[in-house]
């Protein structure tokens, strides 16, 4: 089967879908599937990791079509790049003819609209791997897609897109409810949660962020960004640090809310930044931690699903979740003994949640097991395939 698989970037770009996509397209073509991949050009800053390639890389036929330079952050540069992007897939689908083609959701809407079109014309079944929802994220986080005409528009296409699927794959029950809230149909909806990105490569973190004997170490590693309650979590977090001196909290990431928070905590002793690392790097951090923290916004579970939960669990990391007791998610962690959910999501809940941590320690060979059972890449990337054989 001739499978193309599409993505604004792949590997050797370091973005988690592109390195997720990497696994598939392994994954396809170890079943004797006739791979291909259609992405833009590589970043320079990622092209040193191109020398990781494995004889199963070289299987796979790789297309990028030439974008412009964006380290510039040009909004102007970023548009043009989303038109290029989308015309020039669906151009190399109508003329290459594959029969199964499959788009993300980046750029959003936009480019799954321009594949599932595209995939139609010449017969292709079209899977669509939907990371998030739009424009319902935009909604609830307030950004400007989310706005009424905006909005309308977008939801427009991608209830067309979603129309033309032969199977649409979402990460969670929750975001299967959401889309089929919209009243559009039948859909062919599958749950297949992402998995761990592993590292063939194995690069030491700086030495001044391992943990250090005798500490108990919270960690939040990950984007640090006004939707994920920080304030509050490192406001919970400190009310624990008198009753427990060996506590530490890493926030481990970049974001906008990184010079506030530095500006209040960066002095203190028991508080430690540390910049966003490449997952080779930040690996053994996050194993060594005794408590990651996932943070999500008011209603972002029903459009979303964060890939670090399964990055946490799969080096047997316990959890502690700021999102919503009645989301799957958080149903997940407290029935499985993963972890525990923060019940009011304040500075009072998040003490009151860490502080079940450290007394009462998860049994990190359960959360080991559960993984590898329900959420590892290898229960993943077998629903894939029995996805292909459905007809």
């Amino acid at each position: 089967m001739k499978i193309l698989l599409t993505h604004r970037y792949y590997w050797p770009d370091t973005a988690p879908y592109a390195l997720m996509l990497r696994i598939i397209a392994q994954h396809f073509s170890s079943k004797g599937h006739d791979v291909n991949v259609f992405a833009s050009k590589v970043s320079y800053r990622d092209m040193q990791n191109a020398d990781d390639t494995s004889e199963a890389d070289k299987k796979i036929k790789v297309h990028r079509t030439w974008v412009f330079n964006e380290s510039t952050r040009n909004p102007l540069i970023r548009i043009l790049n989303v038109i290029i992007y989308c015309v020039t897939l669906c151009l190399h689908i109508l003329r290459t003819k594959p029969d199964v083609v499959t788009a993300s959701t980046f750029p959003p809407v936009i480019a799954a609209w321009f594949a599932s079109w595209a995939s139609r014309i010449v017969g292709a079944k079209f899977i669509y791997h939907m990371m998030d929802i739009h424009p319902e994220v935009s909604e609830y986080s307030g950004g400007l897609l989310g706005r009424r005409l905006p909005a309308k528009i977008l939801r427009a296409m991608d209830n067309q897109t979603l129309k033309r699927s032969f199977a649409i794959v979402v990460l969670s029950n929750d975001m299967g409810t959401t889309l089929k809230a919209r009243s559009i149909g039948e859909l062919p909806i599958h749950v297949i949660s992402n998995f761990m990105l592993d590292s063939t490569m194995d690069v030491a973190p700086p030495a001044e962020l391992v943990k250090q004997s005798g500490k108990i170490r919270v960690i939040f590693a990950g984007n640090l960004g006004r939707y994920q309650n920080l304030d509050l979590l490192v406001e919970g977090v400190a009310k624990c640090f008198p009753d427990y001196p060996n506590l530490e909290l890493l926030l481990l990431g970049d974001g906008i809310l990184l010079p506030s928070l530095k500006r209040k905590w960066e002095h203190h002793s028991q508080v430690k930044f540390g910049p966003f690392l490449p997952f080779a790097q930040a690996r053994s951090l996050i194993r060594d931690a005794d408590i990651g923290v996932i943070s999500l916004s008011s209603n972002i579970y029903k459009v979303a699903s964060p890939s670090k939960t399964q990055t946490y669990l799969g080096l047997s990391l316990p959890v502690m979740l700021m999102v919503e007791a009645k989301s799957e998610l958080a149903k997940t962690v407290e029935n499985n003994n993963l972890g525990s959910v923060v019940a009011n999501i304040d500075p009072e809940g998040v003490s009151l949640a860490l502080k079940k941590h450290i007394d009462c320690p998860f049994d990190r060979n359960n959360i080991s097991e559960w993984y590898e059972d329900n959420v590892s890449s290898a229960v993943a990337l077998s629903k894939f395939s029995k996805l292909l054989q459905e007809r």
